[in-house]
């Protein structure tokens, strides 16, 4: 398992919205990663009773997408 390591004191230096819109960004980046897996013909032989969480991952990277949108424009 990959473990990210962050360094706090560079981090409380960055302004606030760009510390939010960091984190926002993983969070899309994690939902995408769990909409690939589902759709990987692969895994679904494995999981296939895990589509039923795809609509919700969905709507999860819509909302963080639109509240990236909205803090960097």
């Amino acid at each position: 398992m990959f473990t990210e390591t962050t360094d706090t004191f560079c981090d409380l230096k960055m302004p606030l919205q760009e510390r939010v819109v960091d984190k926002l960004a993983d969070m899309l980046f994690a939902s995408d990663m769990i909409l690939d897996m589902l759709r990987d013909e692969r895994s679904f032989k494995f999981a296939g009773h895990l589509t039923s969480v795809e609509p919700s991952v969905r709507l999860v990277y819509n909302q963080i997408n639109e509240l990236m949108k909205q803090l960097t424009d």
